[in-house]
């Protein structure tokens, strides 16, 4: 397995994985692959975008992106999206990739990140053994428009 940048041309590569994780258990969303593709061309042509691909030789078995925001004291970094192919899970390269995204981040001089999701073992509980915790100045609202 190695760890390389996002890259523009693997976009296609990366809304398979997308679609086949966000569609499944516990999110059991309804992406489509053009929808997923549009998403992740959108996040990746800002100025702000940062993203970790891990590659099986030329196969995507996970990715991780975000956004950097300048706060007033520091640089924040808001992880938008971290998936593992379902036959990728359970191996060890979850952690291994949000390492390695972490480390990347602290070279960019960010200070503090965070991310949204869902509760349960498999993601809240991910995040938690990893060093994160629920913050306790924020909350998610939400309104149906």
């Amino acid at each position: 397995m190695e760890i390389r940048d996002m890259v523009r041309e693997r976009t296609e590569d990366y809304a398979e994985i997308y679609v086949s994780v966000f569609n499944g258990a516990p999110w059991n969303e309804s992406w489509t692959k053009e929808k997923a593709v549009r998403r992740i061309q959108d996040m990746m042509e800002t100025n702000t975008f940062s993203g970790l691909a891990l590659m099986d030789g030329e196969e995507v078995c996970g990715m991780i992106w975000g956004q950097k925001e300048q706060f007033y004291n520091g640089i924040h970094f808001q992880i938008q999206e971290f998936c593992i192919r379902s036959g990728c899970q359970g191996k060890g390269y979850g952690p291994r990739l949000l390492q390695a995204f972490t480390d990347r981040l602290k070279e960019l001089g960010v200070t503090r990140i965070y991310l949204l999701t869902c509760p349960g073992k498999r993601t809240e509980g991910f995040y938690l053994s990893h060093g994160f915790h629920r913050s306790g100045s924020t909350i998610i609202m939400s309104c149906s428009n």
